[in-house]
């Protein structure tokens, strides 16, 4: 009696099309002949997993995969001692290639994965895996993968949290910037420092429309965000000169989709400079608005606060745009004519 196997390819690829994305994997793990079968086939002929969101995260000696189908389903695949466990089911594949085992997977999820993702997100912590794997290796063999895997990952949203800028552009580089609308980096202790001009020559920075900069920005350039309807960056100071240059984007509507932008700021004290740019601040609490009138426009409003927040031990200096609603301006505010000066 032929076995399952040797029944002929079009019908298995029919009766792979009809199984989800669990269904095939736990099949693959069935023998190398469903495993070879299965990684043989085109993506075009594998079922879409249709997942929301990907989390990718290398943690405390194991990696695992956060797998959203929805937000009533959920699915995790965790890797650490040498094993895996996936669906109630643990393998054993010994200490030295689990991380391979790991990149595999995550090659097989990419691959099922037809829709655009809401979400994909990575997690490199500084531990060490079993096997002496150094978790710096992990972004490496994850961009391999990418690069095999030929074509880039749709995702509307990119979230990388590390304390290594390197895995940075592994990653990012390999996006589809038709895809994407948010960048999400961000620093898991706090200390890191990155210079992003390399970022914003990539096509992925250029085409998203909103940016999150968690770790410390050392030198940006104002220019490289105008295009981004919203961002939200960390740095060590800022001039004052470089507010006005973005208060004037903000005003003429026509150079910028700027609609909202937030700094962080280590250090600051350029109030009085601001002051003696743009006039008197509107004072409430402890902190200061100044409103503006944008260009060719009636109803908008441009708002620039500064504030301060008491982290613990450290203080925080903050300044923020917003093109606001006219009717949102208290009564008793200050509002600056339009000046392209």
């Amino acid at each position: 009696m032929a076995t399952i196997i040797e029944m002929p390819e079009l019908v298995l690829e029919k009766v792979i099309a009809f199984l989800d994305f669990k269904a095939v994997l736990t099949l693959r793990q069935v023998c190398h002949d469903f495993r070879n079968f299965i990684d043989d086939l085109n993506d075009s002929k594998l079922p879409d997993s249709k997942f929301q969101e990907i989390k990718f995260v290398s943690d405390d000696r194991r990696i695992s995969f956060g797998l959203e189908e929805s937000k009533k389903r959920f699915t995790c695949i965790s890797y650490s001692k040498g094993q895996r466990s996936f669906c109630g089911k643990t393998e054993f594949f010994g200490y030295s290639n689990i991380l391979n085992v790991a990149v595999r997977d995550m090659e097989m999820i990419l691959k099922f994965q037809k829709t655009i993702l809401e979400r994909l997100q990575f997690e490199f912590h500084n531990v060490q895996l079993y096997g002496g794997s150094l978790v710096h290796t992990v972004p490496i063999k994850l961009s391999n993968m990418l690069q095999k895997l030929n074509r880039n990952v749709k995702t509307r949203t990119l979230s990388i949290k590390t304390n290594d800028p390197s895995p940075i552009m592994q990653i990012l580089r390999f996006v589809d910037p038709g895809a994407l609308k948010t960048i999400e980096l961000s620093s898991l202790d706090g200390k890191m420092e990155i210079e992003i001009d390399e970022f914003a020559k990539t096509e992925q920075w250029k085409k998203a429309e909103g940016i999150y900069c968690g770790f410390n920005v050392l030198n940006l350039n104002l220019e490289d965000i105008c295009h981004f309807s919203s961002c939200s960056i960390t740095l060590n100071s800022i001039t004052a000169q470089e507010l006005d240059f973005l208060r004037k984007t903000f005003q003429n509507s026509n150079s910028s989709k700027l609609e909202r932008c937030r700094f962080e700021l280590r250090n600051f004290d350029e109030i009085d400079k601001m002051s003696n740019l743009w006039g008197p601040a509107s004072i409430f609490g402890s902190g200061r608005t100044w409103y503006f009138r944008m260009k060719n426009s009636e109803e908008k409003i441009l708002r620039i606060g500064n504030y301060i927040i008491n982290y613990e031990r450290f203080f925080r200096n903050f300044v923020t745009f917003d093109a606001d609603e006219l009717d949102n301006v208290p009564d008793e505010a200050l509002v600056h004519d339009y000046n392209e000066n």
